[in-house]
């Protein structure tokens, strides 16, 4: 028998990477409040380098190119 999923809410947050400049989307949990603002690392989508982040809740997806960004080269 299949597991139910959970649907989690979440908020599209855009972040830009600190090296290339790469315009990126993540998804961020809702509502929780159960984190304080603490540095979460994100991947370029477009150079591969790590960057921080600071949100007041979880990274639960990404990242993703948000519509109207262009595709990394």
């Amino acid at each position: 028998m299949a597991q139910p999923q959970l649907k989690q809410d979440y908020v599209v947050m855009t972040v830009s990477c600190g090296h290339c400049q790469q315009k990126q989307a993540v998804h961020v949990l809702s509502g929780t409040r159960s984190w304080s603002s603490a540095y979460q690392s994100v991947v370029c989508l477009r150079c591969g380098q790590h960057f921080e982040v600071m949100f007041p809740d979880l990274i639960i997806g990404g990242p993703f190119l948000p519509p109207g960004i262009s595709s990394p080269r």
